[in-house]
């Protein structure tokens, strides 16, 4: 825990998986509030999902820690990243007044509504309320966002991935989901078939799309490309293991990539691929002929759908 000295602070406290929109609302409101008092805005922020630590699942996050973090620091003077499990046996009221209160010196505390907390999460907004109305700190509670009907979450923004919803997830983060890997070196399929791709290595941790072939924008070392993303297990050819792979596009106006050589460089590079709209899903075609003929196709509708969107944000790690 770092320790605050005499900095008095406000605090935002919960995952910020995702950083989606209703995430947002909340460190909006934190900024606001420090701005108000004159505190400085802080952001509690768990490294992992409590529920998905308990579970001990895998996939299972939206972002990066790092890159979380770097979003964070959009919104705060300083994020204060903290284990579950170093806070999960602490008793709810202990929580509070040792750790925020004590610990953090939190002037003002800043929770979604249904905000939880301690052994067994068994505190609430209720029991956060009346410690912090003992000991004279503000206590700003945040309802969720709706959008759709539905309460904007990172379960939510989950399933919509899961299930190939990407442009769905999108609205709810308040820009496309996105993949950031190192490329490695894989098999050289693509080449053969005449589409070169670029297999990245995703954090085991992080939440796939649904199998299939999705419109894609990808950035890196200051350069930036649209292009098709395949993740799957190559059914064609009896694949087994999961891949990711970009097949950037070539001769295109948006990107200065001028060649299939051109790929030889990418080895190494980190590529944040922001991933637009699901094309089809993965499926196992009767030869390598028409499985190269339908990655044209694919390739087609690609373009087709490129001339219909918006200029591509720039990427978020800079």
């Amino acid at each position: 825990m770092h320790k605050v000295g005499g900095t008095k602070i406000a605090v935002a406290v919960g995952t910020f998986d995702g950083i989606h929109r209703g995430h947002q609302v909340i460190l909006e409101t934190l900024d606001e509030v420090a701005r108000g008092d004159g505190l400085k805005r802080v952001a509690y922020a768990f490294v992992f999902p409590p529920r998905l630590t308990v579970r001990q699942e895998e996939r299972g996050l939206l972002l990066p820690e790092d890159i979380k973090t770097s979003l964070l620091g959009r919104y705060v003077d300083r994020v204060e990243r903290v284990s579950f499990a170093d806070v999960a046996g602490i008793a709810p009221d202990v929580f509070v007044r040792k750790v925020l209160l004590g610990d953090l010196r939190a002037r003002a505390i800043v929770v979604g509504e249904n905000f939880r907390f301690g052994r067994d999460r068994a505190g609430d907004v209720g029991l956060l309320r009346t410690i912090c109305e003992e000991e004279s700190v503000s206590i700003i509670t945040v309802p969720p966002l709706v959008v759709d009907g539905s309460a904007v979450s990172s379960t939510r923004i989950r399933q919509l991935i899961s299930a190939g919803r990407v442009e769905d997830a999108g609205l709810l983060l308040g820009r496309p989901p996105l993949l950031v890997g190192q490329v490695v070196h894989g098999d050289h399929l693509g080449k053969e078939l005449g589409h070169p791709t670029a297999n990245l290595s995703i954090d085991s941790r992080i939440i796939l799309p649904r199998h299939g072939i999705y419109l894609v924008h990808a950035f890196w070392n200051g350069r930036q490309s649209p292009g098709l993303l395949y993740v799957g297990t190559r059914p064609t050819v009896n694949g087994t293991d999961l891949r990711c792979e970009v097949y950037l596009f070539t001769g295109s106006a948006t990107t200065d990539l001028k060649s299939a050589a051109t790929f030889e460089d990418l080895y190494g590079k980190v590529l944040e691929v922001h991933v637009l709209r699901m094309l089809r899903d993965d499926r196992s075609f009767p030869s390598l002929a028409e499985l190269k003929a339908q990655m044209e196709r694919d390739v087609e509708q690609a373009r087709e759908i490129l001339g219909t969107l918006d200029e591509a944000e720039g990427p978020i790690v800079t």
